[in-house]
């Protein structure tokens, strides 16, 4: 590493062809006038030197030590135990969807949708009308009007009330 922990800034036009020359990814002729460039810049030289330093620890397996697969496979151990330590409602309520009991909830479904329509027939009142409560639902919004009707029968007489006070009327 150059220096301070940092890396050289190598020239600008040459970065990608520096990292290709790195892995030996770089065609002849520009191979050639790399090196012919590298033999004249100390930055290039530097960022390539920095490079190969840099690109194996990439690379580097990253096994952690068996300490940690221990206390991994501890810790799992536990997990999956309390897990199966635990009732959950869904695995209590499946418990009743078992097929031996499905058949028998089946059956009590079908014996109560039986006989709340053959015993509920005399409970249950039919919506319809008889056809006297008919005719009297279509006379029963005249009769709430019936006032009404008076009162416009008491206007038109007024007229003739009116006709008759005056003195034409009465001549």
């Amino acid at each position: 590493m150059a220096g301070h922990g940092q890396l050289l800034s190598p020239c600008k036009n040459l970065e990608e062809d520096l990292v290709l020359f790195h892995y030996g990814e770089l065609p002849a002729p520009e191979h050639f006038s790399l090196e012919q460039h590298l033999s004249g810049c100390a930055n290039c030289t530097a960022y390539l030197k920095d490079l190969s330093a840099l690109m194996p620890l990439t690379i580097k397996a990253d096994d952690p030590p068996e300490t940690f697969w221990l206390d991994y496979n501890r810790e799992l151990r536990h997990k999956i135990a309390a897990t199966r330590d635990k009732s959950w409602w869904s695995a209590k309520f499946g418990a009743f969807f078992q097929p031996r009991l499905l058949t028998a909830f089946g059956a009590i479904a079908v014996i109560a949708v039986a006989l709340t329509l053959t015993l509920g027939k005399g409970v249950w009142q039919s919506r319809d009308l008889p056809r006297e409560d008919e005719a009297l639902m279509e006379v029963l919004p005249m009769a709430e009007d019936l006032d009404f009707f008076k009162t416009m029968d008491v206007l038109d007489n007024l007229d003739v009330l009116e006709f008759m006070a005056s003195p034409e009327g009465a001549a």
